[in-house]
Formats: C-alpha cells, structure tokens, sequence
C-alpha cells in the first residue's frame, strides 16, 4: 500500500474545539484511515487524546471507538463525534441556556476558590465562567462545555482569561502588565465569547453521517470490552513521560472538578517498566479482539526505551507485538512539526515512528 504522509487536508473546525497537547495531525490520521480500513472496518483508538482519530474516522465513514483515562480527552472527543447539527442549532440552545445561568451568576461565591484560579480572571467573567461550567456539565453538555474550555485561557480577545499562554496556564502579566495593558484585565461577558466560539467551531464541517455508530468511553484501556467488529486500530499511547497531558491542561481540569492533576499525570505519564507493561498488556487484548489480517498501527516517538540495550521505544513495541502473532509490515518516519505544538517546549522528540503491525 503507498502512504502519502503529506497527502494535503482540509482540516474540519471541530478539530480545534480546544487545545490538547500531543496531538496526531489529522492529514496523516485520514492517510492511514484510507490505507488500513475499509467502509466495513470499525476504527479502534485506546488511547483516543483528543479524538482526532475518531473524529477523522466519522468523517471518513467508519464505524469508531474511542478510550481516554483522561476526563478532559475524553470530553473533547465526545465534543467532536456528538456536536449539534449545525451552528443554528447549537445556537438557539445557547440562548436557552442563557437564562438559566444569568440567574446563577449572582450566587456564584468566590472566596472558595483557590486563589491560582482567581489570578487568571476578572471576577465577573469568573462568574460567569462557573456558572455556564455548572449548567452545561448538568446538561451533558460536552459540545458547549469544549467550547468554553477552549476560549478559557490566552491574551486574544475572544479569550476569557487575563493574558497567559494557551497550551499550559501560565500568566503573562510580566509581558503585559496592567498598567500599559489595561483593557486586557477588564472583565470580558462569558456568552459573547463563546457565542463567537462555537460559530467558529463550525466554519468548516463535511458533510457528516450521524447514523454512524461511534462511542468514547472514559475508563483505562486494559478494562474495556473487546470488540467483535472487523477492527482496524489506530493509536498514540502516552509514552515514557513525553508529555504532561494532566499538567498542560491543570486549569480545564480542575472547572470539570478535577483538582489532582498530579495524580492523573502520575496514571497517564508512566515510565519506562510501567509502559512496556501496558503495551504489552494491550498488544495481548489486541490479539484476542482482531480478526486475522486486521492492521494495528501505533505511532510513538523515536526515543531510546533502554540506554544500555540502545533500544527505541519503536523496538520496544515491534518486539512486544511480536510476542501476540503481530507482524510488522512497515516503520515508518514522520517528523514532528514543532510549529504546530501547542506547548512550545523543548523537546528530545523529532521525528515520530508510524509502527504498522499485522494480526497474524
């Protein structure tokens, strides 16, 4: 099969309903979609981030299931493969809502708050920040509720928060301090803002079939039920510490009610005996839930897994497939674009390894 890994794509908006660090690029998603599955074929990612697989295989006609131990990638992705119809509807629910959190904005009380939390707001649009948080997680409001995270923190306008970075919550206040900056600490209305948000979220949609079976499950990979479906799987594990997927997003977390990021880092970020334990764990489920000739394609990073063997992580994950009658088929390059990170940090990482297996 010919894999064109800089196959031009049009991305859909809804891939930036909001920020997520480590991110696959939904150019090489769709490439590997139209090389290893089928119309038949149900698309399979255990570690689903923020549903650029699932969303890129909803888009494409399949069938798709999505698993992230993260609640935050886990909203996100239920936000992409559940959003309202079109922007008029998502619209007109807003307004419903609107009522409703005008009357809880008043009650909205403060002095409980953390104080890193009160450092980035002004106090109304704080407010109203966990007032519309309150309304839309009681509703199941995943698609509004991404939106509102996804403005919840920078130094643009549309953004609700005093100036700081997107990517990780840091405060800018330094670069732009109060006294030359003023308008960028004045309070800024909730509704506009996320009004303005979701229409941009639907600027480009395709055309979507929303008679497609497709399911995020916010649990750990190694507890969920196998899958009887013709599965083609398709994934980026969190490997060896790369990234801190809790830490980045500390802030978004904590509005969804999740106050230890450490701990959640401490689960998702594993280290090298804990990763090769989970991979080899999952290679096994993986074995025992796909068909014969069915493809497995994980991509990680292009790092040492062991110093004193000068093993990858890429060696590491050929030679546990190996162990479950997985088939290595191709290891493929695919340089990171550093320009597209969300987090602009140094990184040992450049190039990511597209390892394609085989089932047996």
């Amino acid at each position: 099969m010919g894999l064109n890994l800089m196959q031009a794509h049009k991305k859909s908006s809804l891939h930036t309903i909001a920020p997520y660090v480590g991110k696959l690029r939904p150019d090489l998603v769709k490439n590997l979609i139209e090389n290893y599955s089928n119309k038949d074929t149900t698309i399979f990612d255990p570690f689903c981030g923020s549903g650029t697989v699932p969303l890129e295989s909803w888009i494409m006609g399949r069938k798709t299931i999505g698993i992230d131990l993260n609640f935050y990638a886990y909203l996100i992705s239920q936000a992409k493969l559940f959003p309202y119809a079109n922007f008029d509807v998502a619209k007109k629910q807003l307004e419903l809502y609107k009522n409703i959190v005008n009357a809880k904005v008043e009650s909205s009380d403060l002095s409980t708050l953390p104080d890193w939390i009160k450092d980035f707001f002004h106090p109304t649009t704080l407010k109203e920040i966990i007032a519309w948080t309150d309304v839309l997680i009681k509703n199941n409001d995943y698609f509004t509720l991404a939106c509102l995270l996804g403005i919840l923190h920078h130094q643009r306008p549309g953004f609700l928060s005093y100036p700081s970075s997107h990517g990780a919550p840091y405060l800018r206040n330094n670069k732009y301090p109060k006294s030359e900056f003023p308008m960028m600490y004045e309070y800024r209305n909730v509704y506009d803002r996320l009004s303005k948000k979701i229409e941009r979220t639907y600027k480009f949609i395709p055309e979507l079939d929303f008679t497609i079976n497709r399911e995020v499950l916010h649990i750990n990979t190694l507890n969920a039920s196998d899958i009887s479906d013709n599965t083609t799987i398709i994934t980026s594990p969190p490997y060896m510490k790369s990234l801190t997927y809790a830490r980045d997003n500390r802030m978004r977390l904590w509005f969804l009610g999740y106050s230890d990021w450490e701990g959640l880092d401490h689960e998702i970020s594993i280290g090298k005996d804990a990763f090769s334990k989970l991979m080899d764990g999952c290679f096994d489920k993986w074995s025992n839930m796909q068909k014969k000739e069915s493809y497995c394609i994980v991509v990680v990073g292009d790092i040492l897994f062991d110093r004193l063997k000068k093993k990858s992580i890429p060696d590491m994950i050929c030679e546990v497939a190996s162990k479950h009658l997985y088939t290595t088929v191709d290891i493929l390059d695919y340089p990171i674009d550093q320009n597209r990170k969300v987090v602009k940090i140094e990184s040992k990482i450049k190039t990511e390894k597209i390892c394609i297996f085989r089932r047996s």
